[in-house]
C-alpha cells in the first residue's frame, strides 16, 4: 500500500537506527517489477507506458504530479491518454470525527492545494493543460462514499502491471513495492488484468473539467508585474495572518482593519527578524493592537513544540498600566505588568524578583521604550539583561531627545538580531553607560536602515487612507466613527514693545560672543569615528571651536524665547530665579543652570589637549583660560542687566490668549519646554482668572496623574488650563481636549508632533483641533541656525560631547523664522514620510506596487485587487542581464510569508541569497522596469527555474531570522567540540546525528531549521541565565560568547539532547508555499 510523500505532522527521529533491506534472489524484473538494488518499478512501467498508443493509467491522486511528468514526453502520435483516479488510503484513516463530507474533487483538491506541485514540473503542468483542453487526455474518478478506488493498475500496449506501487516517485522508485506484469506472452492473464483496468473505467465519472480547474489553480503563468503584485498582496495584505491568527476572533474583539494589518506585519518581523519596533503615529490604538500581537506571540509558543513555554512580561509607564491590563483581560492574555518606577526602585530581594521576571520572560514588551534609553539607568539596564525569544518594543518616537536614542533602541531589540557589520560600526558604543559623543550622518543612515527593517510604522497619513477605505470598519465602544481629526492651525501675537525687542536682540547679540568655554572642558581629542573618516586634527580643532561658539548662543535665545524666569535659570541657576520671580514655596524643581556659578568653578582649569597640535593661548594657558573665563562672565552679566530691563508682556499675553480661549473650549492644553516658565504662566493666571489651572512636568509631585484623570476620552471637567512640559507630551490620551497652545515655539517638527499628538487621535471625540503658534518677534524668533542644530541632535547631548556638529550646519545664516514657516512644515510632514526617516519595514514592498515609483502599474495593480486569487502560485519568466529568481513563500497557520532573491554571480558555485525587503526590492527595481521582457514557460525557462528553486531548498537554513542562524551555527561549533573530546558511545551517537543534519541533512527529511534553532536556543538558556546574572558585563551578550561555557565535557549530555531533539518536525514542502515567483533569464540561456 503507497503511502502519501509527506503525510500530516510528519516527524523526524534523528536517533533512530537505518533500516536495511534483505538481499535475497529476485525473480525476474520484467514480470515482477520492485524497487531493490539496480532495479525500479518505473523503469518497466514508465516504459510501457511511453510506447502505448492509449495508455491507460489507475493509481490514487497522489500521482497527479508524477503524471504531469509523463505527460509532457507524450508524443504527437500518442493519445488519447486515459487517467483513472482513485483514493489514498491517509484520508480514510482520520482520527478525529467530523460531520464535513468532502466530495472526491474537493478531496484532491484540498490535497494539491496544501501540497503544491513541485517547481520542476511547472512546464509540464501548462504542457498537460494544453493537451487536456485538446481531448489528448481523458479523465475519470471512482472515489464516491461507497465506491472508492485502491487499485494501482498501469496498461500498455507491451504490458500490463498491477499491484502496490503508486505513480508517485516513491512507489516506482524509492518504496518496497510489489507488482506483477503480464505481456501477450501470457493472452489470457494479460486481456483479463487489462480487463479489470477497462472495468474501472467504465464505472468511473468524468473529471476532466474538474482536473483542469485544478490544475488552473495550481499554477498560472503570468506576466511579471501580476507575478509581482501577487508578491506585494502576500505580505500586505496581511490575509495570511487570519490563518496565522486562528483562534484569537480579530474582528470579533472589536480592532480596526488598521490593527490587524499592523499586527500581521509585526508578526512577519518577529519570524523573520526576531524582535519589532511598533513606531505607528501617535493615537492609533497601539495598546489594544499590542496586547492582540503579544497574544498571537503566545499562541505561537504555547502551539508549538517548545521545550520552554514561559509567559509574556509588560514594561510600561505607570499610567497606561491598567490600560495594557485591561486590554489583556478582554482578548484573554495572561500578562505580567511591571512599571517604569518599580524597575528603577525595586531594590534587596524585590529587586531580584523583577530581575528574575525579566530574565524568564519569553516575550518581552515594552511601551515608550524611548524612556529607557539611558544606559546609567537601573532599569534600562535591567531591560537589557532580558532572555526572551522576542522583543516587542512600543514607542511612536524613535528618536525622542538624540539621535543617540537610536543606538539604543538597536540595542534592545536584541544584538544578536542586529547585522554583523552594524555590530562592528557600533562596537564600544553599545552598552557604554556614558558617550562622549553623536553620532556621525554615516552612522545614522546606517542606524536608520537597520532600524527599519525591525519597524511597524503608519504614519497619520496612511492610517486615514486605510480608514477611507472602509470607514464602518472604523469605530469606537461606543459606535462612533474613529479617523484622526482635522487640524486647524492658528496664530497668536505677543505684542512685545519696541524696547522689550531691541533689549532680546542685545541678549542675542551678546550671546554671540561666547567662546563657549563650558563646553570644552575635559579632554580635547578626536572620537574614532572621525579618525576612520580621515580627518585632520586641525580641521577637527576648527570644527570644534566653532561648534562651542554655536551651542551657549542656541540655550540663551531658547531660554529667553521661553521666558525671562527660564533665561535668568540660566543664567544664575533655580533657586535664584524662583526667588526672584516669586516663586519660591509655589514651585519646585531639581537644580539647573547657573552658567556664572560654572565659569567661577572653571576659571584657569584648562582642558588636557590629546590632539597633538597646539591650541589657542585662552585653552592652554591658565592665566589666558582664567581671562576668558572672566570675560565670558562679563558677557553672561551684561545679559542679566538687559533681562532685568525686560517687561513680562510675552508672558502676559499667553496667559492671556489661555484665558480667552476657555470661552471656547472646556479644556485647554498648553505646553512649554521649560518647567519654570509654567510656573510663571500659573501664577498670573491664578491671579486674573477663575479658571483651574494644573502644572505637569517630569517631577512626580507635579499634576500628571490629575491631568489624565481631567482630560481623559469622555471627562465632563469643564475651565481647566492644563499646563504641561514636554515630559508630558508622550504617553497619556488627553484627546478630550480640543485644542492646544505652543507657549514657546517648537523647533522642529517632532517636538510639535508629541505635542499634538496628545489631543490628535484616531478615536477624538472632535472632528477638528486648534493648535495655536506663537508670532515671536524677530529679535526673540527661533533662528535659521538653531533649527539646524536641533535637526541634528538635542543641545543636552551636543554640550557634553566630543563630537562637533556637522559642517554644513557651521556658518548658517542667523534669520528669524516665520511662524507661518514652521505651521506649513508640519503640516506638510503630516502628509509625508515620518520625520526621523525610519519608514515602515514594508514600505520598500509598498513603493513598488503604489505610488510615483511603482512597478506594477495601476492597471494591473486594480485588476489584480479586483479579482479573487485563483492561481496558487504565479510564475513568470523574464529577459535579464543577469541570471535570478524571485520566490515569495505565502504564509499560512503556521508561519509568515517570506520574499527571497537568488542571483549568480560569476566566478560563485553558490547564488547570492538575501531576504532583506530593503535591499531585495532594491534589486527588483535594478532588473524589472518597463523594457522588461515576459518569456514563456519553455525548456530553458525551465531548467533555470528548477536549478534555482534546488538551491533555495538548501540555503533554507540561511533565511532564518539572523538570531536563529546564529544559533545554529554555535550549535554545530559546540557539538563539534564535544565530538572530539566525549569518550561516552552514546554521546558520541546522538553528536554525530545531530551534526549530519547540520552538515549533510538528507534532502527527502529535511529538518524544521526554525523549530531546531528554537530547540538548541531553549536548551543553552540555563547557561544564558547564568551568564547574564553577571553584573560585571557591559557590551551586549551575544551567543558566541557562550560558547566556551556550553563547549565544556560537562555542560551537556547525551539524555538531555536526545530529549531536546527527538522527534523533530520536517520542514513542509516549498512548493505548498509557493505565491509567486519571476525567473530572470540571460539571453545566452536561451536556445539559439
Amino acid at each position: 500500500m503507497s503511502q502519501p510523500e509527506h503525510p500530516d505532522n510528519e516527524q523526524i527521529d534523528l536517533f533512530s537506527p537505518s533500516a536495511e533491506g534483505p538481499a535475497d534472489a529476485w525473480p525476474e524484473h520484467a514480470r515482477f517489477p520492485c524497487n531493490r538494488p539496480g532495479h525500479t518499478v518505473g523503469e518497466v512501467v514508465l516504459e510501457d507506458l511511453r510506447t502505448s498508443q492509449n495508455p491507460l493509467i489507475v493509481s490514487g491522486y497522489a500521482s497527479l504530479e508524477r503524471i504531469l511528468r509523463l505527460l509532457a514526453d507524450l508524443k504527437p502520435e500518442q493519445g488519447p491518454v486515459r487517467l483513472l483516479f482513485g483514493v489514498e488510503p491517509h484520508v480514510t484513516g482520520r482520527e478525529r470525527f467530523t460531520l464535513q463530507y468532502t466530495d472526491f474533487p474537493g478531496e484532491v483538491r484540498d490535497y494539491w492545494l496544501s501540497r503544491g506541485v513541485s517547481v520542476e514540473a511547472s512546464a509540464s503542468l501548462i504542457h498537460a493543460i494544453g493537451l487536456i483542453e485538446a481531448g489528448r487526455v481523458e479523465a475519470r474518478y471512482l472515489g464516491g462514499s461507497r465506491k472508492r478506488l485502491h487499485a494501482k493498475i498501469y496498461c500498455g500496449d507491451a504490458g500490463v502491471t498491477l499491484g502496490s506501487s503508486n505513480f508517485t516517485d516513491s512507489g516506482l522508485r524509492h518504496q518496497l513495492e510489489a507488482n506483477v506484469r503480464y505481456t501477450a506472452a501470457e493472452p489470457r492473464r494479460f486481456y483479463e488484468a487489462r480487463r479489470i483496468a477497462e472495468n474501472f473505467w467504465d464505472e468511473g465519472l468524468p473529471y476532466g473539467d474538474e482536473l483542469l480547474a485544478l490544475l488552473h489553480r495550481l499554477l498560472a503563468v503570468v506576466g511579471w508585474q501580476e507575478a509581482l503584485a501577487r508578491a506585494c498582496a502576500e505580505l500586505l495584505d496581511g490575509e495570511w495572518a487570519r490563518n496565522y491568527l486562528g483562534s484569537l476572533r480579530l474582528e470579533d474583539a472589536g480592532l480596526w482593519p488598521s490593527q490587524i494589518q499592523g499586527i500581521a506585519e509585526a508578526l512577519w518581523l518577529m519570524e523573520n527578524v526576531g524582535s519589532v519596533l511598533v513606531a505607528d503615529a501617535t493615537g492609533s490604538g497601539k495598546t489594544r493592537m499590542g496586547a492582540h500581537l503579544i497574544r498571537a506571540a503566545m499562541d505561537r509558543i504555547w502551539g508549538s513544540g517548545r521545550m520552554r513555554k514561559g509567559r509574556p512580561l509588560m514594561v510600561c509607564p505607570p499610567a497606561v498600566r491598567h490600560a495594557w491590563e485591561r486590554e489583556a483581560r478582554l482578548c484573554d492574555l495572561p500578562l505580567e505588568t511591571l512599571s517604569h518606577g518599580v524597575l528603577s526602585r525595586a531594590a534587596g530581594n524585590a529587586g531580584e524578583q523583577v530581575e528574575d521576571a525579566l530574565r524568564r520572560a519569553q516575550v518581552l514588551a515594552v511601551d515608550e521604550a524611548h524612556n529607557f534609553l539611558n544606559l546609567g539607568s537601573r532599569r534600562t539596564r535591567m531591560v537589557l539583561s532580558n532572555m526572551a525569544d522576542h522583543t516587542l518594543l512600543f514607542t511612536a518616537t524613535p528618536i525622542n531627545r538624540s539621535v543617540i536614542d537610536l543606538l539604543r533602541i538597536a540595542d534592545t531589540l536584541g544584538a544578536d538580531n542586529l547585522a554583523p557589520e552594524t555590530l562592528t560600526m557600533f562596537e564600544g558604543l553599545l552598552r557604554s553607560r556614558r558617550l562622549d559623543r553623536s553620532l556621525t550622518p554615516g552612522e545614522l543612515s546606517a542606524l536608520r536602515q537597520e532600524l527599519e527593517r525591525f519597524t511597524v510604522r503608519r504614519t497619520k497619513r496612511e492610517l486615514n487612507a486605510l480608514v477611507d477605505r472602509d470607514p464602518e470598519a472604523y469605530r469606537d465602544a461606543r459606535g462612533k466613527p474613529c479617523r484622526y481629526p482635522r487640524h486647524h492651525s492658528h496664530i497668536y501675537p505677543l505684542n512685545e514693545p519696541a524696547a522689550d525687542q531691541a533689549l532680546a536682540g542685545e541678549i542675542r547679540a551678546l550671546a554671540g560672543k561666547l567662546r563657549g568655554l563650558l563646553y570644552l572642558r575635559g579632554a580635547i581629542e578626536m572620537p574614532a569615528v572621525l579618525k576612520r573618516e580621515h580627518w585632520d586634527t586641525a580641521r577637527y580643532l576648527d570644527s570644534r571651536l566653532k561648534s562651542a561658539h554655536m551651542l551657549p548662543a542656541y540655550v540663551v535665545s531658547a531660554a529667553l524665547r521661553s521666558s525671562r524666569a527660564a533665561l535668568a535659570e540660566h543664567l544664575k541657576g533655580t533657586a535664584f530665579a524662583l526667588e526672584y520671580f516669586g516663586l519660591t514655596g509655589q514651585f519646585n524643581k531639581p537644580p539647573t543652570g547657573d552658567v556664572l556659578g560654572k565659569l567661577r568653578e572653571i576659571r584657569g582649569q584648562i582642558p588636557e589637549n590629546r590632539l597633538g597640535i597646539p591650541l589657542p593661548d585662552w585653552l592652554c594657558d591658565p592665566e589666558a583660560h582664567a581671562q576668558a573665563c572672566d570675560e565670558e562672565a562679563a558677557l553672561y552679566e551684561a545679559m542679566w542687566s538687559a533681562l532685568t530691563r525686560l517687561t513680562d508682556g510675552r508672558e502676559r499675553a499667553k496667559a492671556a490668549l489661555l484665558t480667552r480661549l476657555l470661552s471656547d473650549h472646556h479644556l485647554v492644553l498648553a505646553f512649554d519646554s521649560r518647567p519654570i516658565t509654567l510656573a510663571v504662566i500659573r501664577s498670573l493666571l491664578t491671579q486674573e482668572s477663575d479658571a483651574r489651572v494644573l502644572l505637569a512636568t517630569g517631577d512626580s509631585g507635579s499634576d500628571r496623574s490629575e491631568i489624565a484623570e481631567v482630560l481623559r476620552p469622555g471627562s465632563a471637567h469643564q475651565r481647566v488650563v492644563a499646563l504641561c512640559s514636554d515630559s508630558l507630551s508622550e504617553g497619556v490620551n488627553l484627546q478630550q481636549a480640543s485644542t492646544i497652545v505652543h507657549l514657546d515655539m517648537p523647533s522642529v517638527v517632532r517636538i510639535a508632533e508629541q505635542r499634538v499628538g496628545r489631543v490628535d487621535r484616531m478615536d477624538s471625540p472632535h472632528e477638528a483641533i486648534d493648535a495655536w503658534w506663537p508670532d515671536d518677534a524677530s529679535s526673540f524668533a527661533l533662528s535659521s541656525d538653531e533649527r539646524f542644530i536641533e535637526r541634528f541632535e538635542t543641545v543636552e547631548n551636543l554640550l557634553g560631547s566630543n563630537l562637533p556638529l556637522p559642517e554644513e550646519m557651521l556658518g548658517k545664516g542667523h534669520g528669524a523664522v516665520r511662524t507661518e514657516e514652521l505651521i506649513r512644515e508640519f503640516e506638510e510632514q503630516v502628509d509625508a514620510d515620518p520625520w526621523d526617516g525610519i519608514r515602515d519595514a514594508f514600505q520598500p514592498v509598498r513603493d513598488l506596487l503604489e505610488g510615483p515609483k511603482a512597478l506594477v502599474s495601476e492597471t494591473v495593480r486594480d485588476e489584480f485587487r479586483g479579482r479573487k486569487a485563483t492561481a496558487q502560485t504565479r510564475i513568470a519568466a523574464v529577459h535579464a542581464a543577469e541570471p535570478f529568481a524571485f520566490f515569495c513563500l505565502a504564509g499560512d497557520g503556521d508561519r509568515a510569508p517570506k520574499w527571497i532573491l537568488l542571483r549568480r554571480r560569476a566566478g560563485r558555485t553558490k547564488p547570492a541569497l538575501d531576504t532583506d525587503l530593503h535591499r531585495v526590492a532594491g534589486h527588483l527595481r535594478r532588473l524589472l522596469g518597463p523594457a522588461t521582457e515576459t518569456l514563456p514557460l519553455d525548456d530553458a525557462v525551465q531548467t533555470q527555474l528548477s536549478d534555482f528553486f534546488q538551491d533555495l531548498q538548501h540555503a533554507e537554513r540561511e533565511t532564518l531570522p539572523r538570531r536563529k542562524r546564529c544559533a545554529l551555527d554555535e550549535m554545530q561549533r559546540v557539538l563539534e567540540a564535544h565530538a572530539r573530546q566525549s569518550h561516552d558511545p552514546r554521546m558520541r551517537r546522538v553528536v554525530n546525528a545531530l551534526l549530519v543534519t547540520l552538515r549533510a541533512p538528507d534532502p527527502e527529511q529535511m529538518p524544521d531549521w526554525d523549530a531546531l534553532a528554537e530547540r538548541w536556543l531553549d536548551l543553552i538558556r540555563p547557561v544564558w541565565y547564568r551568564r547574564l546574572a553577571e553584573r560585571k558585563r557591559a557590551r551586549p551578550l551575544l551567543l558566541k560568547d557562550i560558547r566556551q561555557d556550553l563547549q565544556a565535557e560537562d555542560a551537556l549530555d547525551a539524555a538531555t539532547l536526545e530529549a531536546a531533539f527527538k522527534d523533530l518536525p520536517l520542514a513542509g514542502r516549498l512548493e505548498a508555499r509557493l505565491a509567486a515567483c519571476v525567473i530572470g533569464v540571460t539571453q545566452d540561456a536561451k536556445p539559439g
